[in-house]
């Protein structure tokens, strides 16, 4: 330092390299370290007053470098408001070439409040300030000059890349403002008071809003409380302002960020926030909505092209003159939101829908299901409203305007009213010690006079869980489908209920079949567990019941059932898993030959339904007839095959008792019936028919008196095209073995009771020249009738077959061919005219050998039986049998070729 100085004054030149300035009581931190300072001093004294100019003031440091020029005096005790002659009276003025924008605060004096020297601090986070004019004039007592006439203290600066937390971070507290980022403007610090001015940058963590125009300030900064207020107008994407603002809505934040939005806003912000209490903050926001798309919460449906304001408080947000589209059609949106200690959202909706604009709100995934059954568009009302975390809400529609293609009775035309109610409504709200609250809420449906159902649900969990339902449908004045205890209780009353159509509007509706929704999950838990039925018609399982009436319940996906219709009664159970089965009891059942080709699909299509089959019957018929006690167990193997395999099939009737085990499958690889994919099964059965009463047997078969008495057996193995329920008889096969003793043929009328008069040779008596042709003209009396015989491709063989009577004993072979109904036979009809014949007719032939090799050596080798023996050659239809008698041959000739045989003889 260069001086001259005197008792009266002096001057100097002052330079400082790398030191530092201390400033006791002016500033918190009063040493100001100096990189580069130089400046020319003059003071004067005189007595006790002073005075100090400063010329050509240079300085720089790491925080700012600039220029300035000061003069100072001491003050006039009796003027000055200090009644002393300091701090002094000062006249600054300067500029900054280079300032560092985060270290303003520095430089703040002492006087201004410590909260708003670090309000400074903490907001200008980033930033460089250029072109810095600074001006303090005045008596230093009186800073910062509230009064214009005591002096002026003013700090201008353009600031640039400025990050500016106007409501800098709370500690503890979850509310932080979004800053704004790559600010450039105007800070101003004037008198008491602090603005930006015409800032315009970006909002952070939001890059795509651009704020057009940014306004702070704070108009006392020497208050006890100081206050800050913003103005801001902005524009960019909606999405990107809500999850940028979502921290301020508190805990309805989440919900605000999960909110989807789509194209661009206009935005205008207005804060006031007192910087000793930023938890007080207020807030006006609005959002000018320009046809954007916005989804609030997963559960409702996207607003298309929304139109109007959304404006936001401190408190919550209110919609004004909201208009969208949504569900296909125009609607009006209002309501208001509040969060904070309470959190509550209401909106209120008023529009159409159209079954097009309901399939397209993959929002609520079953209502777009439902709506592939529906056309046109209705009118609607429907509210929304959540508080703290649990929704309700409300729909009306009279349905006019919709058609419905659904089951009956919710099928209606366009043009028809049907008014729709659906309504979530909390009814219990308990706060528990520890973890969630308990919460449940009632979901009801009312359609028109149709039906209605109603379900109380715990939803104190993520997913709503079923406690206990009612379903009334069809239900006459004064019945009602109360909830019980526990469960879900059913009451349906209808002219005709179709369960394959309503199982198939289910697994459209959930997504998934409706026996895979009935274990426990989510869809299973509306479904009935105690189940009331009356109906005129019901379309179950391939068939339909009528003047039904049921009582049943559900255990998971086993179904009880006590049923009684005109088609069957008792007890039934169903499990609809892979190992399950139908379990029934029954008092009677009965398939008449309209619905067996319905049962015979359903077994065949719908094998997932039907694992397995254990079934008991009383009283069962069977295409018009009455096969007595029936049982039934029958395992689904499913496979390539489709092979369903009967392991006990058993009819008993006074009678005869008939026992069976097969199968019903895919023709084996090489079979000659297999034609290719897509043929129809196989059924191979063998069985065992005992008989007691074969005329009674064939009389419950519709053959009235073709035959008395009888008793035996019946046995074999027999496969054919086809179901179990329809014998085909071109693709017969297999072997039989009958074995009957004690009975008589009568006349033989149509169907296949006409075999059976070929059989009784009630033809033959004009071609028998013997005292015994009564026997047949009266009914052949049989002590037995036994053989076996081969059926290929409809066509029985045989070799052997024997009846034994008083008189006459009768041998036969050949073939009939039982589609066409034509035979093939030779008929020999020995007479008994003794105890030997009766011996020798009474052994059974070997079918190894054949009948002729039997007549051979056990008849026509015997000269008196070879004598009466006569021969006979059956052809034609069973209807009209062609007999031809052949003319008696030497043994010789027996034993080779026949003669020719005589003419025909009808």
């Amino acid at each position: 330092m260069d001086f001259d100085a005197t008792q009266a004054g002096g001057s100097a030149a002052l330079t400082i390299a790398n030191g530092a300035l201390d400033f006791p009581g002016v500033f918190e931190d009063p040493v100001i370290p100096i990189d580069q300072l130089s400046a020319q001093l003059v003071w004067k004294v005189d007595g006790d007053k002073s005075q100090l100019q400063v010329s050509g003031l240079r300085f720089a440091n790491a925080d700012a470098e600039g220029e300035a020029q000061a003069s100072w005096r001491t003050s006039d005790p009796a003027s000055s408001s200090s009644r002393s002659r300091f701090p002094g009276v000062l006249d600054l003025q300067g500029k900054l070439t280079r300032a560092d924008g985060t270290r303003v605060f520095r430089y703040l004096p002492q006087h201004i409040p410590k909260e708003t020297r670090d309000y400074v601090r903490d907001a200008v986070q980033k930033g460089i300030a250029s072109a810095v004019d600074f001006k303090v004039k005045g008596d230093l007592w009186d800073m910062p000059f509230k009064d214009p006439k005591r002096g002026d203290f003013r700090i201008a600066a353009r600031v640039a890349d400025v990050q500016y937390a106007y409501a800098p971070p709370v500690a503890g507290s979850s509310k932080n403002w979004p800053a704004l980022t790559g600010l450039s403007g105007e800070l101003v610090f004037e008198r008491s008071g602090m603005q930006v001015r015409n800032a315009r940058g970006r909002l952070a963590g939001a890059p795509g809003i651009e704020v057009l125009k940014a306004e702070a300030q704070i108009p006392d900064m020497d208050h006890h409380a100081p206050l800050l207020k913003v103005d801001a107008q902005a524009k960019g994407p909606l999405a990107e302002l809500l999850r940028a603002g979502a921290p301020l809505a508190g805990e309805a934040g989440p919900t605000l960020a999960s909110a989807r939005a789509t194209g661009n806003a206009d935005y205008r912000l207005r804060l006031e926030l007192p910087l000793a209490a930023m938890d007080k903050a207020k807030v006006q926001a609005s959002v000018a909505l320009a046809d954007n798309d916005i989804q609030i919460l997963p559960e409702t449906p996207t607003l298309g092209q929304a139109r109007g304001t959304l404006n936001f408080t401190e408190g919550g947000f209110s919609l004004a003159g909201v208009q969208a589209r949504a569900l296909g059609g125009a609607v009006r949106v209002e309501g208001a939101g509040r969060w904070g200690a309470t959190q509550e959202l209401s909106l209120r909706a008023q529009g159409s829908a159209s079954a097009e604009g309901l399939r397209a709100a993959r929002e609520v995934d079953w209502l777009a299901r439902l709506a592939k059954h529906a056309t046109g568009s209705t009118p609607y009302t429907a509210s929304f409203s959540m508080r703290d975390g649990a929704s309700e809400f409300s729909l009306a529609s009279s349905l006019q305007g919709l058609g419905l293609q659904l089951p009956a009775p919710l099928a209606k035309p366009a043009e028809e009213s049907m008014p729709l109610s659906i309504e979530k409504k909390i009814v219990q709200r308990e706060t528990r010690a520890s973890g969630a609250p308990l919460l449940q809420d009632r979901f009801s449906i009312e359609l028109g006079r149709v039906g209605s159902a109603s379900y109380v649900r715990d939803i104190s969990g993520g997913e709503a869980r079923v406690l206990r339902g009612g379903i009334g449908i069809g239900l006459s004045a004064g019945e009602s489908a109360a909830a019980p205890e526990r469960g879900v209780l059913a009451n349906i009353q209808l002219a005709r209920i179709d369960v394959p159509a309503w199982q198939a509007l289910f697994g459209d509706t959930t997504g998934k079949p409706a026996e895979a929704s009935e274990g426990g999950d989510d869809a299973s838990s509306y479904l009935p567990t105690m189940l009331v039925v009356r109906a005129k018609e019901l379309a179950v399982g391939g068939r339909t019941l009528h003047d039904v009436v049921m009582g049943g319940t559900r255990e998971g996906t086993l179904w009880r059932a006590n049923i009684d219709a005109a088609e069957l009664n008792g007890y039934a159970e169903y499990r609809s898993a892979q190992a399950g089965r139908l379990y029934a009891r029954l008092a009677r059942l009965k398939i008449a030959p309209s619905t067996a080709t319905a049962v015979e699909s359903l077994l065949d299509e719908q094998p997932g339904d039907l694992p397995a089959l254990d079934i008991q019957v009383d009283d069962f018929e069977l295409l018009g007839r009455r096969l007595g006690r029936a049982e039934i167990d029958a395992v689904n193997r499913g496979g390539a095959g489709r092979e369903w395999r009967l392991n006990k099939l058993s009819f008993t009737t006074p009678e005869a008792s008939f026992t069976a085990q097969g199968a019903w499958a895919a023709a084996p690889a090489g079979s000659g019936s297999a034609r290719g994919r897509g043929e129809p099964r196989r059924t191979t059965m063998d069985f065992k028919l005992d008989i007691t009463d074969a005329g009674g047997l064939l009389g419950r078969f519709g053959m009235k008196d073709v035959v008395r008495a009888g008793r035996g057996r019946l046995e074999g193995q027999v496969h054919w095209s086809g179901s179990p329920f329809a014998l085909d008889y071109p693709s017969l096969g297999g072997q039989l073995k009958v074995d009957v003793e004690a009975g008589q043929f009568l006349k033989a009328e149509p169907g296949i009771a006409k075999l059976l008069g070929v059989l009784s040779l009630q033809a033959l008596p004009r071609r028998l020249t013997l005292d015994f042709r009564d026997v047949f003209s009266q009914g052949f009396s049989f002590d037995f009738l036994r053989g076996d015989a081969k059926i290929n491709q409809g066509v029985a063989s045989t070799n052997n077959l024997q009846m034994k009577g008083v008189n006459a004993a009768v041998l036969m072979d050949g073939s009939a061919d039982i589609a066409r109904e034509t035979q093939a036979l030779r008929v020999v009809v020995v007479p008994e005219i003794n105890a030997g014949t009766a011996a020798l007719v009474a052994t059974a032939i070997n079918p190894a050998i054949g009948l002729g090799t039997f007549l051979a050596q056990m008849v026509l080798s015997r000269p008196l039986i070879a004598a009466t023996t006569q021969e006979f050659q059956i052809d034609g239809t069973w209807a009209d049998p062609k007999i031809v008698k052949v003319p008696r041959r030497p043994r010789t000739e027996a034993l080779g070729t026949p003669a020719a045989p005589a003419p025909a003889v009808r």
